[in-house]
Parts: structure tokens; C-alpha cells; sequence
């Protein structure tokens, strides 16, 4: 059985929200309660939110790498970028791209597709849209708290991480910090810190794969993420639709390590 976890990080001075949903193919709530208790949090209370603040309590980056590698080796994601003034529609946009990222993967059913808290006013509407979408053998669970179902952590740090890669590439984040090693690139090279954090989630899109263009090393080294793994709401603007694409739709790996 399949899951997706579903959250979101809202950036209204930048005008856009990115949903993230984040697929595993086993539950991997025993994996996230080890690193929570590994750095010394109550598995029961603590859950990792990337609004949090890091700098005085260097243990919360321990699980935010910890969790982060999770989401490398373990998970698959697809990303939805809507307009931050449509916030109230973005759970029946995630739906939408739920239902595609599925076709477009060939995911197999039964999947549990869960949503944090907030994304629905209505139970009944939101099971409206469900309904529209021809789901085969898939059960959608709602408002969950994420310290108890624990993967929505891992789509608050995707959803978190995109977001930062889409603003640096708005040129909205102009921090400087060193590559450092498994990022695909030199350790000691220079990048913004939005790409630094997106240096090795890319590896995790959902994606067509490469293609073989012989002696074109960058060409080879892109995948197609749109359908697969990325889902532009119509309700963006043809600006915000173009900047979106710019940014996810096609993605360089570089040298994997």
C-alpha cells in the first residue's frame, strides 16, 4: 500500500503557496520517531515544523537532516504551486494533482492519501472533489494532526524546501553559504542558501527519467518533472505559471554522490 502525506508552505510576499505531497511505499513512522528520539525529543510531543527556530537548539537541524535524508532514500515527491490569494482552494488543487501524479507514475492501488490540519472547511465538499476525481481504491484522510501521523512532517520539510528553491530562483533569497558535500557540486563552491537546501531533494521528484543525448552532459543530466511530479494550478496567473515551470519543471541532477 502506497501513502501521501500533504502539507504546505505559505509565502503570501511572494505570492505563491506550495503544497507538497510526499509518497512512500511503507509507512515510515517508526524511522521518523527513532530520529526525533535519537536527538533527544519526546516522540509523543515533538513534531519538526520548518517554520521553527533553529539557531538556538542545534538538535532540531539533527532531526531536519535526519528527516531529510528520509525523504531522499525513501520517499517520492510532486510539488502544486497555486496563488497565495487561493489558499482556501488548495487542498482540491492538491487532489487534483494527487489523482495525476498517480496516472502519470503508474502508482498502484490502494494508497491512504492524508492532509494536514486546515486544508478543508467542508468535509462534504472536499469529498465532492474527491469523488470527481475517479479515485480507484484510495482513502482520503483529513485534518490529521502530523505529531501523530508522522510522514506529514516529511511533507512540511518538502513543501518548506521547494519553497525556499522557488524563491532563490525569484531571486528572492540572496544568502550565500558553502555547497558542502553530497550536494553534486564541489564542497567548498558558493551557492544561494535556497539551492543549497534544494541541492539534494531534487533527487527525490517524481519524474520521467533521463534521456540520452551522447556528449551533451547537461542535457543528460535533466529530468522531466512536470506531469510527474509537478502540478500548476490553472488559478495561477500566466506569470506565476512560467516561473513555476522555470523552476520545477524540468530538473538538473548534476553529479549524484
Amino acid at each position: 500500500m502506497g501513502h501521501f502525506y500533504v502539507d504546505d508552505s505559505v509565502h503570501n510576499e511572494a505570492g505563491f503557496i506550495i503544497g507538497a505531497c510526499v509518497y512512500t511505499e511503507i509507512d515510515l513512522s517508526n524511522e521518523i520517531d527513532n530520529i526525533i528520539e535519537k536527538h533527544g525529543y519526546d516522540k509523543t510531543e515533538f513534531e519538526h515544523k520548518s517554520g521553527a527556530s533553529y539557531s538556538k537548539d542545534p538538535n532540531k537541524i539533527k532531526v531536519r537532516e535526519g528527516l531529510k535524508q528520509l525523504l531522499i532514500h525513501q520517499c517520492k515527491l510532486g510539488v502544486v504551486v497555486i496563488p497565495s490569494d487561493q489558499r482556501e482552494k488548495l487542498g482540491f488543487e492538491c487532489i487534483k494533482a494527487i489523482k495525476t501524479f498517480i496516472v502519470h507514475n503508474n502508482l498502484k492501488d490502494p494508497n491512504d492519501i492524508y492532509f494536514d490540519q486546515g486544508h478543508f472547511m467542508s468535509r462534504q465538499k472536499a469529498q465532492d472533489a474527491i469523488d470527481a476525481q475517479n479515485f480507484t481504491d484510495s482513502s482520503f484522510i483529513l485534518e490529521q494532526d502530523s505529531r501523530v501521523i508522522k510522514g506529514i512532517q516529511l511533507a512540511d520539510l518538502a513543501a518548506h524546501v521547494a519553497s525556499m528553491h522557488f524563491k532563490s530562483t525569484l531571486h528572492l533569497i540572496t544568502k550565500m553559504v558553502k555547497s558542502g558535500e553530497n550536494s553534486g557540486y564541489e564542497p567548498d563552491s558558493d551557492m544561494e542558501l535556497g539551492f543549497e537546501m534544494w541541492a539534494t531533494l531534487r533527487y527525490t521528484f517524481f519524474n520521467k527519467g533521463t534521456s540520452e543525448h551522447a556528449g551533451d552532459h547537461t542535457r543528460d543530466s535533466m529530468v522531466k518533472v512536470e506531469p510527474y511530479g509537478l502540478y500548476v494550478s490553472e488559478l495561477c496567473s500566466i506569470e506565476l505559471q512560467g516561473k513555476a515551470r522555470q523552476a520545477f519543471a524540468d530538473v538538473y541532477l548534476g553529479c549524484i554522490h
